[in-house]
């Protein structure tokens, strides 16, 4: 959702959860793909094949 420019607010409120568990989980995926921002790494997602382009 993030990689589509939604925020985390309405990331949390699609997946009814708190904007701080997005952020938690935001920040475990920027660790695991040793990013420090989103378009870094929406760039990685994509060319390492975890997130597909869109069409």
């Amino acid at each position: 959702m993030l990689a589509e420019g939604h925020s985390y607010k309405t990331c949390a409120d699609a997946l009814a959860v708190s904007v701080d568990t997005v952020r938690f989980h935001v920040r475990k995926i920027y660790e695991r793909l040793h990013v420090h921002s989103r378009s870094e790494a929406v760039w990685k997602a994509l060319h390492e094949g975890i997130l597909k382009g869109r069409q």
